[in-house]
């Protein structure tokens, strides 16, 4: 019996709507993303990264923690038009937090997202002597339904979303089993959207166990399962490790953390893209250097709400020297030379190859930088410092005076305008 027009044009419909096969540039067949509930896309074509198939270099901040709190997502949604009028596109946030805010979103099997409310913690003291105190609590569940509306208010901008999944403060008790569950949970909860890039884990070692090249090709694996057609990636602050992941068949964006100063990254840009056709992203500029502070003579002058005070020093947020320089306890400190190289680098690359999500650890994770639980206070405590995502008061210009990121601002807006 000869099939009718009608039958015909259902099978029509049916082949139109089923997820198709198509090769990748290595020759792999990978399948076509799942319908998006975002109008914003990221691909990658010929080593470069397409927004909305205009190959684009991404400029953003790091904002790690903002997923954990319901005021700090607040307050980073508050910003993204401002961000966006001077040239900000993107910025990468982590599924379980930073050492500004961290907690739990899995269940311990990794299989599902976790109900239970928990604690959400911050290292306070970060690179003095670290500990680990109480900054809300949120759970699992509360986390993802966050990220999503971070997600969707970037969408409505055309903005992209790097998202991590793993940070190794919060997986201290996994295994590679459990995390590769847990990778495949995180990315089924945001498969739908089209302006998401995986990241695995948060500076991979490959001398450990959970970061072992053999994992990471596991979490990646996971995620490609989970959400098929979404790019996915990670790196190390290692270069020789990052190139060793950026040769994995599974990394779509190399995303590292190299270098602790202008030069040092720069450097990095080099080596890797000279190494590998794929875009690479500097996910944190300068590692634990890009701090966003400094430390100056005690009683030095400075904006109320904005510094604590130190056994020998005043640190004070959102201010920055010239140069590098160091802390009061003598850990590294980038300064805005090094920020404004690297901004400059970046905008200036011909072949549009390179990317930088700017890290200003002393704002956007200020609670990893205070000195003690009792510097933080309760979440609700006055005059403290803690994370904060505005620009920043006044000129904002990164002065004791006028602490803040508008500087950072205007340099890539003079890239992007």
């Amino acid at each position: 019996m000869k099939p009718t027009c009608a039958l015909l044009a259902l099978l029509a419909l049916l082949a139109a709507c089923a997820p198709a096969e198509r090769p990748d540039r290595s020759g792999t067949t990978t399948a076509t993303p799942a319908p998006s509930r975002t109008r914003t896309t990221v691909a990658v074509d010929d080593g470069r990264l397409l927004v909305n198939g205009t190959p684009t270099t991404l400029f953003g901040f790091r904002v790690a923690s903002a997923a954990m709190r319901d005021d700090w997502t607040e307050q980073l949604i508050a910003q993204l038009d401002t961000w966006r009028d001077h040239g900000v596109n993107s910025f990468t946030v982590w599924l379980q937090g930073s050492s500004g805010g961290y907690a739990r979103v899995f269940t311990r099997d990794g299989t599902a997202i976790d109900d239970a409310e928990q604690e959400v913690t911050s290292i306070v003291g970060f690179d003095d002597d670290a500990d680990h105190t109480a900054n809300g609590t949120s759970t699992g569940t509360a986390v993802v339904e966050r990220t999503r509306r971070i997600i969707e208010a970037a969408d409505a901008r055309g903005m992209v979303v790097i998202v991590g999944l793993f940070y190794g403060s919060a997986v201290e008790d996994d295994t590679p089993e459990t995390l590769a569950a847990a990778a495949r949970t995180g990315a089924a909860a945001l498969r739908d959207y089209s302006n998401v890039i995986f990241n695995v884990f948060n500076e991979p070692d490959l001398s450990e166990e959970l970061t072992s090249q053999r994992s990471l090709e596991e979490y990646l694996a996971a995620v490609k399962e989970a959400a098929p057609g979404r790019l996915v990636g990670t790196g190390s602050v290692e270069l020789d490790d990052t190139e060793e992941i950026a040769e994995l068949d599974d990394v779509d964006v190399v995303l590292h953390d190299a270098g602790a100063d202008g030069d040092e990254a720069i450097d990095a840009f080099e080596e890797l893209t000279d190494h590998t056709g794929k875009p690479v992203v500097n996910v944190e500029s300068f590692g634990g250097s890009g701090q966003g502070f400094v430390d100056e003579p005690p009683a030095t002058p400075a904006r109320e709400g904005h510094y604590v005070d130190f056994p020998g020093w005043r640190r004070i947020y959102g201010a920055w020297r010239t140069e590098d320089s160091a802390s009061g306890s003598g850990g590294a400190v980038a300064g805005k030379d090094s920020y404004l190289r690297l901004i400059d680098y970046v905008g200036r690359h011909p072949d549009k190859r390179v990317h930088l999500m700017v890290h200003v650890a002393g704002w956007f994770q200020g609670a990893s930088r205070v000195g003690t639980a009792d510097h933080l206070g309760e979440p609700s405590t006055p005059n403290r410092w803690n994370n904060t995502f505005d620009v920043g008061p006044g000129a904002a210009d990164g002065t004791s005076a006028h602490p803040g990121i508008r500087w950072i601002l205007e340099r890539i807006a003079a890239h992007t305008r």
